[in-house]
């Protein structure tokens, strides 16, 4: 098991890094095109926007998320406190889940200007990336000690 999540986790921060590297990739081409060349790449923005949609939802999977710890770090409540948080963070991904699956399903048939890709890809993100961080929260809260991120 400890295999996997080590993979898991490798994976993860592959992707993350990918998506980091391409973002700014994009965007210095964009600036160097529009003041040095006096053009413009017209789908960057577009491709921009996507990848960093994607990025924000999947780097929060492994993010320390903000709390109160005046009662949170309690040492005999902190594992009662961390559980229950994931729990109620998982359900609320829940909802973020259910309601990018309701939107790839009404932006089906739309498509990116420039791109000429499916609008699907853009709530994609929040059913791909709720998961993975349902997971996440889920695993730190129930399966490790103290619920650190890597």
């Amino acid at each position: 098991m400890n295999r996997l999540i080590t993979i898991a986790t490798r994976l993860w921060r592959v992707v993350t890094g990918g998506l980091m590297l391409a973002i700014t990739l994009i965007t210095l081409a964009q600036v160097f095109s529009r003041y040095i060349l006096n053009t413009s790449l017209i789908w960057s923005e577009e491709l921009n926007r996507l990848l960093y949609v994607w990025l924000l939802m999947l780097a929060a999977a492994g993010a320390q998320h903000m709390r109160i710890g005046l009662i949170a770090d309690t040492p005999r409540l902190k594992s009662a406190f961390d559980r229950i948080a994931a729990i109620f963070g998982a359900l609320t991904l829940g909802l973020v889940i259910y309601g990018g699956w309701k939107l790839q399903a009404m932006f089906a048939f739309d498509r990116y200007t420039t791109l000429d890709l499916s609008k699907t890809w853009y709530f994609a993100a929040a059913v791909v990336g709720g998961a993975i961080w349902a997971v996440a929260m889920l695993y730190r809260a129930f399966f490790r000690e103290g619920g650190e991120t890597d």
